[in-house]
């Protein structure tokens, strides 16, 4: 052996012990985070050393990974995340279990900031403080629910209406459908015919949460949200990699969903594709409605860097209706196709010396064309046709600004809308003057800036006092052109501008001691909406000018929690209650003429309504069983009943909520009070009322889902209008009719 050898052999022997040493001291620990209870991963969970700046956090799925070095058995992990209580575990007994389990708290845990990422400040965080309520995926996911329009109704401030031919549009404190503004992520889907939309066409496999804004008092949502807003927002990370699900159910009803989702670095990408359809007979077996639907959802995300991001979307539903049904009028034969087209381009982030901005740029196309034959119609002679085709194609972009200077943060906004609608009414039911064909084209333009103040009282209870204040401003002009009467005359082109300000204000208390945390805030604002479509078409035969409405809001709102730990059966309460009134200059009211079907749309003055609400949740046996409580009251005169047709003045939900290994057991009882509406003659010479007597039924669901490795399974069962209710009369609603229902699934 060579003097060189006798030296490289000793000096080989020497590192590989060395290196040996080092590895033997180095441990990686690996696992899933879930809720106790419920058995879901828990995202963004901080996970961390005990004395040590050594961390991880917990990935979309809950899994998590975390390098020790100089590992030994004493050493402590701690878990952490605002909605749970922290744990402590050895790491002796962490290296042998496969998923760590953490307790939900009843008060999220103050002055903890979450590192993980999937943690996003809801969009409503930036507006004035209002009444929200928050529906979560895991509350609706894979449960017995149509639609959207189907899950809402659960919400004790939300009045569904449902079409005959299934179409479901939203009230909220007993305004109308055109009091609500729809956004997804941030895009307003109201169409530009009447201002409303279908919540038919939500397919709720693609949804993350339904935030529900209550009240006028939103500034960046734009104008028009009378009685409120719903926020819906997507999902834009998944926790698998192909999902697939299938539900079964009343009225020969099925829908089957494939989702796609793939992360490759930055990058990330999804796919759903779902179709379904139903058959829903008339009472006594006198025709049938079938429906079918077909959603297909795409979404590409991109992180540039912590702070930016891009990301594009397109959102695809259809929905398609056939009628068949003798009435006492004669056959009734009609069809009906709603296809939406979205498509969305959002970045947020920093653009060079710019810093925290978001601009969206959106396109929306919603194409509907509705066609209804009665045939041997002795009142209408031998047929009366309906042939409508509505073509609404809109482009949206939305940029905002926001700087934050400590104690006070500023945002300001620019939204503009370029939106160009076709209608078309060749129905034998329009007068001689009525519109038969129009072309609305609008252009609004609305500036926003939100200035906020948080200011620390130093109490020993009563912590923080936020100061808010809102203006906008907002500018349109709208041009009918293409104008041709029933009789086939051409009419004049009519334009409209309009422009106004509106000016916000609200106040938020705040304490926290002991486990109790207080919110006490107070809203003033006023509030415009302009005119549609609809209704400037049918005033201008009718020469009057309708002038925007204008609203003015107060109300007055607390939230009180009270986290009583796990000691004891019950852990804590939570009670929440607000109360508004609304007074309403120039609202748009509805006259019809009973006997030639038209109708009009004039303005009253004076128009209010006021009312309260309430919700309470208490919790038990550590957050396994929660019990809530909704009651809704309005208060509006019989004189203003016109205002707001067929709206329910009341509303009271019970819910039941058991969360035990995994298993998901929920109650819902609600009861809604009758529905009125006085149906005036153009002229008002004469009013009937029609009523429509309230409700009360139940609905039920039991999930459960089974972890086999990777893969993930569930089953759901639901039934839905189970009491018996002999006042209800309107079989063939899906709202009101009792449904049972099977889902099942699994995803990778």
């Amino acid at each position: 052996m060579s003097a060189s050898t006798k030296i490289l052999y000793p000096a080989f022997f020497a590192v590989c012990l060395f290196m040996t040493s080092v590895f033997a001291q180095e441990l990686i620990l690996s696992g899933v985070v879930r809720d106790q209870n419920t058995h879901q991963e828990i995202r963004s969970v901080n996970i961390f050393i005990k004395g040590s700046k050594t961390g991880t956090a917990s990935d979309l799925t809950g899994r998590y990974r975390l390098r020790v070095n100089d590992a030994s058995d004493d050493m402590i992990i701690i878990f952490r995340h605002i909605a749970y209580f922290h744990k402590e575990i050895s790491l002796k007994d962490l290296k042998n279990a496969s998923h760590v389990d953490l307790q939900p708290r009843v008060i999220p845990l103050r002055g903890v900031e979450i590192e993980g990422e999937g943690i996003g400040r809801p969009e409503i965080e930036k507006d004035l403080r209002q009444t929200v309520s928050m529906i979560e995926a895991r509350n609706f996911e894979i449960r017995g629910f149509t639609d959207a329009g189907d899950l809402l109704r659960i919400d004790h401030s939300v009045q569904v209406d449902e079409g005959i031919s299934g179409k479901k549009t939203i009230s909220i404190r007993g305004g109308n459908p055109d009091d609500v503004v729809v956004l997804y992520n941030g895009v307003k889907l109201n169409n530009n015919f009447d201002n409303v939309y279908d919540f038919a066409m939500i397919d709720l496999e693609n949804v993350e949460r339904f935030e529900i804004i209550k009240g006028s008092n939103t500034a960046i949502y734009g104008p028009e949200a009378f009685s409120g807003v719903v926020n819906i927002v997507p999902k834009v990370e998944q926790d698998y990699t192909i999902r697939f699900q299938q539900r079964l159910g009343t009225y020969r009803s099925g829908n089957w969903g494939l989702h796609l989702f793939k992360k490759f670095d930055r990058l990330r990408g999804s796919y759903s594709l779902r179709r379904g359809g139903l058959e829903r007979p008339f009472k006594d077996n006198r025709g049938q409605l079938k429906n079918t639907s077909f959603h297909h959802n795409v979404n590409l995300n991109y992180n540039f860097s912590e702070e930016n991001n891009l990301s594009l979307m397109g959102v695809f539903p259809t929905l398609e209706y056939d009628r068949r049904e003798n009435t006492d009028a004669g056959l009734v034969i009609g069809d009906e196709s709603n296809k939406d087209q979205l498509y969305s381009v959002r970045y947020t982030g920093n653009l060079s010396f710019l810093k925290n901005i978001g601009v969206t740029v959106s396109y929306k196309n919603l194409v509907q064309e509705q066609f209804l034959e009665i045939s041997n119609a002795s009142d209408l002679g031998n047929n009366g046709i309906v042939n409508r085709e509505i073509d609404d194609k809109a482009v949206h972009l939305n940029a905002e600004k926001s700087f934050d200077f400590g104690a006070l943060e500023l945002l300001f906004g620019y939204q503009f809308e370029s939106a160009e609608l076709d209608f078309l009414d060749d129905s034998d039911f329009n007068g001689p003057g009525e519109i038969k064909n129009a072309k609305l084209k609008r252009n609004h333009h609305g500036f926003v800036s939100i200035a906020k103040y948080h200011g620390e009282i130093g109490s020993d209870f009563l912590q923080t006092l936020d100061l808010s204040l809102s203006m906008r401003q907002d500018m349109i002009d709208d041009e009918q052109v293409n104008l041709v009467s029933q009789s086939g005359n051409s009419l004049s082109d009519v334009t409209n501008n309009w422009h106004d300000n509106t000016l916000k204000f609200s106040m938020n208390l705040s304490g926290y001691r002991s486990n109790l945390l207080v919110n006490g805030f107070l809203n003033f604002g006023k509030n415009i909406k302009f005119p549609t479509l609809f209704q400037q078409i049918n005033s201008t035969n009718s020469d009057i000018s309708l002038n925007p409405e204008k609203n003015t809001s107060l109300e007055l709102g607390f939230t009180v929690s009270r986290d009583l730990g796990s000691g004891s059966a019950i852990n804590g309460f939570q009670v929440e209650g607000s109360y508004f009134q609304n007074t309403f200059d120039d609202k748009i009211i509805t006259f019809s003429d009973l006997t030639s079907f038209r109708t009009e749309f004039k303005s009253e003055p004076d128009v209010n309504i006021s009312g309260f609400e309430s919700k309470s949740s208490v919790f038990l046996f550590r957050k396994k069983v929660t019990v809530g409580l909704g009651l809704s009251r309005y208060f509006i005169s019989d004189q203003d009943k016109a205002a707001f047709p067929f709206k329910s003045d009341f509303k009271l939900t019970l819910n039941l909520a058991i969360d035990h290994l995994g298993y998901s057991f929920q109650i819902h009882w609600f009861k809604e009070g009758e529905q009125v509406a006085t149906l005036f003659f153009p002229d008002r010479s004469a009013s009937e009322s029609i009523r429509l007597d309230g409700y009360q039924n139940l609905d039920v669901h039991l999930s459960k889902t089974f972890e086999i490795r990777k893969m993930k399974l569930f089953v759901n069962a639901s039934g839905r209008n189970l009491l018996d209710d002999e006042n209800t009369e309107l079989q063939g609603l899906a709202l009101r009719d009792r449904r049972y229902y099977v889902t099942f699934g699994a995803q990778y």
